[in-house]
Order: structure tokens, then sequence, then C-alpha cells
């Protein structure tokens, strides 16, 4: 079995629990099949440190950050609330040491280094 097909088996078992937990009411926690969407502004300041986002003092929906950190974020995010603890993926920068997860980033935000495969 390839990685992209224990991934992609991963994430069914991830969703067939979300899917199955249920409230104090018995009623499902969450509802995957009502999609939210939100769109986000960032914009490029290079004063922002790398691996960091500011968010705009005037307008809602506006964020800064680096070059480097918006080349290396993941531009389609998929997220359920507090439960992303549970499909976290790990990593500790072979480079700088700085601990992310790799669920949200290509590479390194912090020094630009790319993931070593593990």
């Amino acid at each position: 079995m390839n990685e992209d097909s224990r991934r992609e088996a991963e994430i069914k078992r991830t969703l067939e629990k979300i899917n199955s937990i249920e409230n104090m009411v018995d009623r499902p926690m969450y509802n995957t099949k009502k999609e939210e969407v939100f769109k986000l502004e960032i914009k490029i300041d290079n004063k922002i440190e790398h691996g960091k986002f500011i968010p705009s003092k005037i307008y809602p929906g506006l964020w800064y950050a680096s070059e480097q950190t918006y080349r290396a974020m993941k531009k389609d995010l998929f997220a359920l609330g507090d439960s992303l603890d549970e499909i976290a993926d790990p990593y500790t920068c072979h480079s700088c040491k700085s601990n992310l997860d790799k669920q949200f980033w290509r590479f390194c935000p912090h020094c630009g280094s790319a993931f070593l495969e593990e």
C-alpha cells in the first residue's frame, strides 16, 4: 500500500470517527454534510517573522505574513473545529528544529527547508 493510499484510508477512518461522535442528547456532534467556507485574505509583509500570521487591526479577515510563510502554507485547508488534534501530522524541522503540523505546510515556514520523508 503506497503512502497516498494509507493517508486516504486514515482520512476515511477519521471522518467515520467524526461522524460517529454524538453529543449529550444523542444527536450528531458534527454535520459533515454542511459546508462552511471561510475566505481569508493574506497580504505579504516581509517585516513579519517567518511562520507567523498577524491579523489586521482594521480589516476583519485580513492577515499579514512573510513571503516565505505564504509560499510554505497549503492554500486549501480542511478543518473540523476543535478536532484538528486527531488528524495532526506533527513534524520537527531537521534544520531549525521548529515543531509544526505538516497538514498545514508544504515546507518549513520558519527556515524554508523541505520536509524529509520519515
